[in-house]
């Protein structure tokens, strides 16, 4: 039986989108290492998160884009976790930044770290308990592989008075690397679903030609109708509908979005024309050679039927056949 997996993202690149802007630097180090690398043991590179401010502005939006999914339900509990730990990170450096005018603000950073923190551990080894036998934190931690000194610090932050500063820093960034190698890391590379990774580039250029050309006859440039119809016919009407979709989704003006939105419904109603007619065709097509067939048919009935009684080989046609209505006689029931 086929089970269906609802995710709260669009598609496996989105999902992918956001991993890039989590670990930039992880991600493209991921993409080139070669098999010996990753034999070796993983280590913690603290630095290896966000650098630049483009890293930094790419991953407030990645928790942005986590936040919304949340809202829509079923995101994994380490996607979560991500976007909550990275959260207080970019709070903290915010806070640190001599910019930053607000006084008395490191209670507040140690209880986002350590909400963070506690909502990621306390999630993660509650997904794997046992329901049969209540099991120790201790001992989940060590079936998964989560270090013991997450659980630690976890009871310290819950129970006790929350951990210094500097240490929740080391944590953080500590439990974003061990969320990477278990989860992030384990997702498939792009070119790995999208097909011959030599192809990728050529496809990657159709598709940014298809959708610079829509973006020009949206924003009522160069681009005529009649070059927008040989855009159809040179890409095809499916790939110039994901091309206006994706400029709806990412334009701010209102002028380019209701053009977008009345060519998506146009090439829309488009498509479903074609549809409909290549549908009425292959009925009539079929109407006709079950028309043929019936009158073509022979064999016996209750009054006169078209046909020969048998054919020319002697073998009596079924038993059911074409009548003709006004030369059939009614008959009393039991009689043969």
């Amino acid at each position: 039986m086929v089970q269906y997996i609802f995710t709260p993202w669009r598609d496996r690149s989105e999902l992918l989108m956001v991993r890039r802007q989590f670990y930039p630097v992880r991600t493209r180090q991921h993409h080139h290492q070669q098999r010996q690398q990753e034999q070796q043991p993983p280590q913690a590179d603290l630095d290896l998160i966000i650098t630049t401010p483009e890293e930094k502005e790419a991953s407030s939006a990645a928790v942005a884009r986590v936040s919304m999914w949340m809202q829509r339900g079923n995101c994994p509990h380490l996607v979560e976790s991500t976007a909550l730990l990275m959260a207080a990170i970019l709070d903290d450096e915010w806070q640190s930044s001599p910019s930053s005018v607000s006084s008395g603000s490191s209670y507040a950073v140690r209880a986002a770290y350590s909400a963070a923190f506690s909502r990621f551990v306390t999630g993660l080894l509650d997904s794997h308990q046992d329901k049969a036998r209540k099991m120790s934190m201790y001992a989940v931690a060590k079936s998964v592989g989560l270090p013991s000194t997450f659980v630690e610090l976890r009871h310290q932050a819950t129970h006790e008075q929350l951990p210094s500063l500097i240490r929740l820093r080391v944590a953080a960034r500590k439990a974003l690397d061990w969320i990477w190698d278990y989860y992030w890391k384990e997702l498939p590379a792009e070119e790995d679903a999208d097909g011959d990774e030599d192809q990728k580039p050529q496809a990657e250029k159709r598709s940014r030609g298809c959708k610079e050309a829509i973006t020009r006859y949206l924003r009522a440039g160069d681009v005529t109708k009649a070059d927008l119809q040989a855009e159809i016919e040179k890409y095809g009407q499916e790939a110039v509908l994901i091309a206006v979709n994706s400029v709806a989704d990412s334009t701010m003006d209102t002028k380019v979005l209701r053009r977008a939105m009345a060519l998506a419904t146009e090439l829309a109603l488009n498509s479903d024309a074609q549809a409909d007619a290549h549908d009425e065709d292959r009925m009539d097509e079929d109407a006709d050679v079950d028309v043929d067939d019936r009158v073509a048919t022979t064999g016996k009935g209750h009054g006169k039927v078209k046909g020969k009684e048998k054919d020319e080989a002697g073998i009596e046609p079924p038993s059911w056949s074409l009548c003709e209505e006004d030369e059939w006689i009614p008959k009393p029931i039991g009689v043969v």
